[in-house]
C-alpha cells in the first residue's frame, strides 16, 4: 500500500497487548482481584485481532525482502506460533463469556500459562524480527 510496508506499523501492537494482558492476569491471579481479568480480556481479543494482522503483512512482505530465508523461518515460525496462541486464547475467553460463565470468579490458571506461553512466543518473534534488519 503506497510503498509503505504495513508489517513495521502493526507489529508492536501484538507484542504491547500480549505482554500487557498477561501481566494484568497475573496481577488479578496474585492480587485476588478478579475485576482485572476484564482488562486481561479485553487486551487478549485486541491481541489476538493484531496477531493475525501482523502474521498475515509479514508473511506477505516475506515474499517480497530479500533477507535470509533461515532469519525469515524462523521468525516467521515465532510469528504464526504467536497467532496461532494468542487467537486460541482469545477464542477461549470469548468463548467463556458467551456462555456467561464467570470468568473473573472461575479463571483457570491455565488461562494463565497458556497467556504466558503466548507472552514469551510474541518476544520471542519480536526479537528474531529486530535482528533481521
Amino acid at each position: 500500500m503506497l510503498d509503505i510496508p504495513l508489517h513495521p506499523l502493526l507489529v508492536h501492537f501484538p507484542i504491547a497487548l500480549g505482554v500487557f494482558a498477561f501481566f494484568y492476569d497475573l496481577w488479578a491471579v496474585y492480587a485476588k482481584r478478579p475485576q482485572l481479568h476484564n482488562a486481561g480480556y479485553g487486551l487478549s481479543l485486541w491481541a489476538a485481532v493484531f496477531a493475525v494482522l501482523a502474521a498475515g503483512t509479514g508473511l506477505q512482505l516475506a515474499w517480497l525482502t530479500d533477507a535470509g530465508k533461515g532469519a525469515i523461518t524462523g521468525h516467521a515460525l515465532f510469528g504464526i506460533s504467536t497467532a496461532v496462541v494468542l487467537v486460541a486464547v482469545a477464542v477461549i475467553r470469548y468463548s467463556a463469556r458467551a456462555r456467561q460463565i464467570d470468568a473473573n470468579e472461575n479463571y483457570s490458571v491455565l488461562w494463565l500459562v497458556a497467556q504466558a506461553v503466548a507472552a514469551v512466543l510474541v518476544m520471542m518473534a519480536a526479537l528474531t524480527g529486530q535482528r533481521m534488519f
